[in-house]
């Protein structure tokens, strides 16, 4: 069983004027992890390649790829988002406490709004990367890091009227560096 079996997520955001950090366990997840890979630039970047040429003294450009290495390591979660308590979804714990940045306690269509609210407001990117907590980057996991710094694709979910107590969604993690903090070679590389 790996050090944490279900993902966790946070996200930093400044809601409604107050800096939060949202917890979101999403304790009914699956999740599928996978290596991407593929041409980070490919000779359809003019602008990149014509720096380049500049370096290569004008040196035939035909095919030119520059990929990133062995690619980006991504979680694909489905998750179901549950009416009532089932795990921390927000800054608290306290099931009693609802609105813009927690909803524990809350329904499905409020723990969805609370999710894509620090989504909208955190933005995490690489220079302010939400954290996935999962697998061997826990504590206790394989992994140095308790966590992997991650940007967010492709967040949604689906408010069916035919199901009352679930919201079933998806979103994908893109593991980043957290460019805010120095990086030094050994972070780089593993």
């Amino acid at each position: 069983m790996p050090a944490q079996p279900y993902p966790i997520l946070e996200i930093d955001a400044t809601i409604e004027g107050t800096q939060r950090t949202g917890r979101f366990e999403m304790r009914k997840a699956s999740v599928d992890e996978a290596i991407r890979t593929g041409p980070l630039v490919d000779n359809g970047f003019s602008q990149v390649l014509s720096a380049i040429s500049q370096v290569v003294d004008d040196v035939q450009l035909d095919g030119i790829t520059v990929n990133n290495g062995a690619g980006e390591r991504i979680w694909d979660i489905e998750l179901e988002i549950n009416t009532g308590p089932d795990g921390q979804w927000g800054y608290t714990d306290d099931d009693s406490v609802l609105n813009a940045a927690s909803a524990t306690g809350g329904d499905r269509q409020q723990k969805t709004e609370v999710l894509l609210n620090y989504l909208e407001k955190g933005q995490p990117d690489s220079m302010t990367p939400a954290r996935l907590i999962y697998g061997g980057y826990a504590p206790g996991g394989i992994f140095k890091a308790d966590h992997a710094n991650v940007y967010i694709e492709d967040p949604g979910g689906e408010v069916r009227r035919d199901e009352s107590t679930i919201v079933p969604g998806s979103l994908t993690c893109v593991r980043t560096q957290d460019l805010s903090q120095p990086v030094s070679a050994t972070e780089r590389t593993g």
